[in-house]
């Protein structure tokens, strides 16, 4: 589909830098899927982490955990996907950035940045970061979807930034006659309509929808 095809060569292009990526654009336009079909076809393995509110930094990076078969009160270091990913040279999606508390966004710095270490406490040394590890973000523009905030513009500026776009009706129409070909065209028509005009409602005008629930 042709807005699928600009995502993708805006994407491609954001990566020649060697920044994280940011990706931002309602919900649902793909943006989860289409870090997951590049990393894939380039042959990385993708961690992918949602954040919220209540992530906290040892989801990243790890903790000291009771050591199984161990003996009474024994705890080990046991790394979180993110550190895994950051000294094997994976990729990483961090989905849902803009929810992610300040004490996340303070503790990804350096690694986002030219430094590229973050420093454990617990095991008393830096680890840096794999050549080929890299950082991909993804948020819901910032009135859609409550509790969202804005990302502090030094943050942001470790990333690239890229919009990606929603697939128009005519984008949608051409996947679903290659998807479904025996369907008829007016009924394909008949759901893209309604799909647009159901998404309109809900994410688009969410207000509308709250003020005709509390009508009835």
């Amino acid at each position: 589909a042709p807005t699928a095809r600009e995502n993708a060569m805006r994407v491609v292009r954001a990566c020649q830098v060697s920044k994280p990526v940011l990706l931002e654009g309602s919900p649902g336009v793909g943006k989860t899927s289409f870090i997951t079909t590049l990393a894939m076809l380039s042959g990385y393995q993708l961690c992918r982490i949602n954040l919220s509110d209540q992530t906290d930094l040892m989801d990243l990076f790890g903790s000291d955990l009771p050591v199984e078969n161990g003996s009474p009160g024994e705890f080990a270091w046991k790394d979180a996907e993110f550190l895994t990913a950051m000294q094997e040279g994976h990729w990483v999606l961090l989905d849902e950035m803009d929810l992610a508390p300040q004490a996340i966004l303070e503790g990804l710095n350096a690694v986002l940045d030219h430094r590229g270490t973050v420093y454990i406490p617990e095991l008393g040394r830096s680890i840096v970061r794999h050549p080929t590890f890299r950082v991909f973000a993804a948020q819901n523009p910032l009135q859609q979807g409550g509790g969202r905030k804005g990302l502090p513009k030094s943050f942001l500026d470790r990333f690239t930034k890229v919009y990606i776009e929603e697939v128009s009706p005519e984008d949608l129409l051409l996947v679903c006659r290659e998807r479904f070909r025996g369907c008829d065209e007016d009924v394909l028509r008949a759901m893209i309509t309604y799909n647009n005009h159901l998404n309109q409602e809900v994410v688009q005008r969410p207000t509308t929808i709250r003020s005709n629930i509390f009508s009835i």
